[in-house]
């Protein structure tokens, strides 16, 4: 029997098979390739992302991508970044893993904040996916910071509209008089039931009876001695009501303390209506320049906190947006094993950008990115970042690798033209051009600290169409159009939930000297207006509430001292009397 090795009507439709694979690869790997390339960068950052040619050269473990253009998260018709070319070199046996490594990469002809034509904001434009999910806790995070406005007095002051209803104090006065009331009945209660009376009456008899007794007369010592232990406990019992009385006298006072403040409060609610302007330097600090600063504070958190989410901390599970589905897409969770291959791992990355590319002479720099990866447990060494060049120094680390992720970054960029924006509350805008910025960040857990200055000797200030011809308006414009000098500082320091933010610069104390010297008699003659209606308001409550607060203080001392006086002057009679009874002897 003749024994066929190859079975050529299978292998032949395989060859073919193979075939039509190799000529299907051939023509639209590239196509395939850049179309899932730019599909998984729009969901990992929140922003479109298109690429014009993609190259796989498998065979020699290279990829070339050339127009890389990916826009702003935050900004609608601006890119985040474009690149003419990048080529890279992979390690072709994980992707049998389904796993990308990439040994080195080389980005030429970086450009940072070009214009682009159309809205890329994919995650503010459907909030899906986790990008969509962080850049909303990023403006939830933004939107908690309590930004003064600088408010232009308009029209002629008047408090008429004040309404009593709105008040703090009057509410506080009625309900500090009914706890008056209540601890004088309290306290008079008390005194009843100390029941003082048959005590210091049956020792006024025992005394009356000493004073006629003899030294022999033991009924009567007897008697004394046990009125003067009656009078001790009775004093102990007065003891006590007094600390009672004490204390809560002490909350009456109080309470008046607290109407005082409440009033104080009242003055501010009735400054608010007025619509004054600060005088105070570091509220316009912050109304000026607050909200230009919290941006760089939220953009950097958004980036950070979207590495967290895929680049978890330790060996955390971590979640990606599921494939497209007829329902719902959902997650899919990877869970990462000890001494594995991580899914992503970017080695090396030498990145070259240009700064002012449409300038005659445009500034090139120079980057280096190591460890970008998925799994930094893994990798077991943290993502490390930075560029140098001329009047630029930037770096940044993501430290990952434990349990509690570790994230710093720093920058300082001179020589820049920096965006105009305007000036909240004030029909203003500040034209910084050419300055120098700088920002410093860590978060470290959920704790974090933040600086970002700007300095610059060029500012041009302009009017917008909606200035008007107030006199508040007039003065700011006087105090700040002469100043081409800008220092501006903002930190940002505590829990990441709830942190602090100070800002300062030199425009503080100009402005706020300005308004002071021309406004200050005015605002302060509105202030004494505000301060006589409250208290036109306020008075007619809190007076006698006072006046009765005093009385039951007055009343319940006095009741107080005058039983121990008594009680007091009993005892001591009875220990005299016994004393010249028995001739000095010692009781016992």
């Amino acid at each position: 029997m003749k024994v066929k090795i190859f079975r050529w009507r299978a292998i032949g439709p395989l060859l073919v098979l193979f075939v039509i694979a190799g000529i299907l690869w051939w023509l639209f790997a590239d196509t395939i390739a850049r179309r899932e390339s730019q599909k998984v960068g729009t969901q990992i950052l929140g922003a479109q992302v298109e690429i014009q040619r993609l190259h796989l050269d498998l065979r020699h473990g290279k990829v070339l991508i050339s127009g890389l253009t990916i826009a702003s998260p935050h900004e609608a018709f601006k890119n985040l970044l474009q690149a003419d070319e990048l080529v890279a070199d992979i390690d072709v046996v994980p992707l049998t893993e389904e796993k990308l490594i990439i040994n080195r990469i080389a980005a030429n002809g970086l450009r940072f904040g070009t214009p682009r034509a159309t809205d890329g904001r994919a995650a503010a434009t459907s909030g899906d996916g986790i990008a969509g999910r962080v850049l909303a806790e990023t403006r939830d995070w933004a939107s908690q910071f309590q930004i003064p406005v600088l408010q232009l007095a308009t029209g002629k002051v008047s408090i008429d509209s004040l309404d009593p209803r709105r008040l703090s104090t009057i509410p506080a006065a009625t309900a500090l008089g009914a706890r008056a009331d209540s601890s004088r009945r309290a306290w008079r209660a008390a005194f009843d039931s100390l029941r003082l009376a048959p005590t210091l009456d049956s020792a006024s008899a025992a005394l009356e009876t000493l004073r006629h007794a003899r030294a022999t007369d033991l009924a009567a010592l007897n008697a004394a001695r046990q009125a003067i232990d009656r009078l001790k406990r009775a004093r102990d019992r007065v003891t006590a009501l007094d600390r009672g009385v004490r204390t809560g006298v002490a909350e009456l006072q109080a309470g008046l303390a607290g109407l005082d403040s409440l009033r104080r409060r009242d003055y501010a609610f009735a400054r608010s209506l007025l619509k004054l302007p600060s005088l105070d330097a570091p509220e316009i600090g912050a109304a000026l320049f607050a909200p230009a600063a919290l941006k760089p504070f939220e953009r950097v958190l958004y980036y950070v906190q979207l590495a967290r989410r895929y680049m978890p901390p330790g060996l955390l599970p971590r979640a990606t947006t599921g494939p497209s589905r007829v329902r719902r897409a959902g997650e899919d969770v990877r869970f990462p094993k000890e001494r594995a291959l991580p899914a992503f791992l970017v080695r090396t990355a030498e990145l070259s950008f240009l700064l002012h590319p449409t300038s005659e002479q445009p500034q090139r720099y120079a980057g280096r990115l190591t460890g970008l990866t998925s799994d930094p447990a893994l990798y077991g060494r943290p993502t490390a970042f930075q560029a140098s060049g001329p009047q630029l120094a930037a770096g940044a680390t993501l430290n990952h690798v434990r349990a509690i992720p570790v994230d710093t970054a720093g920058a300082s960029v001179g020589g820049i033209t920096l965006p105009a924006f305007d000036v909240p509350g004030v029909p203003l805008t500040l034209d910084p051009g050419a300055g120098t910025s700088q920002l410093g960040f860590t978060l470290n857990g959920d704790t974090i600290r933040a600086r970002f200055a700007i300095r610059s000797t060029n500012v041009r200030w302009t009017r917008d169409s909606g200035f008007t011809n107030s006199t508040i308006g007039g003065l700011i414009w006087q105090a700040v159009s002469g100043i081409s000098n800008l220092d501006v500082e903002a930190r940002l320091s505590g829990a990441l939930h709830h942190p602090d933010l100070a800002v300062r610069s030199n425009l503080d104390q100009a402005i706020a000297s300005r308004l002071r010297a021309v406004l200050g008699e005015q605002v302060a003659a509105a202030e004494r207006q505000v301060h006589d209606r409250v208290d036109a308001l306020v008075d007619p409550k809190v007076g006698p509430v006072r006046v009765r607060v005093n009385e039951v203080q007055a009343q319940a001392q006095a009741q107080v001292a005058q039983q121990r006086t008594r009680i007091d002057e009993l005892q001591k009679n009875l220990e005299q009397r016994l004393r010249q009874l028995l001739g000095g002897v010692r009781l016992p």
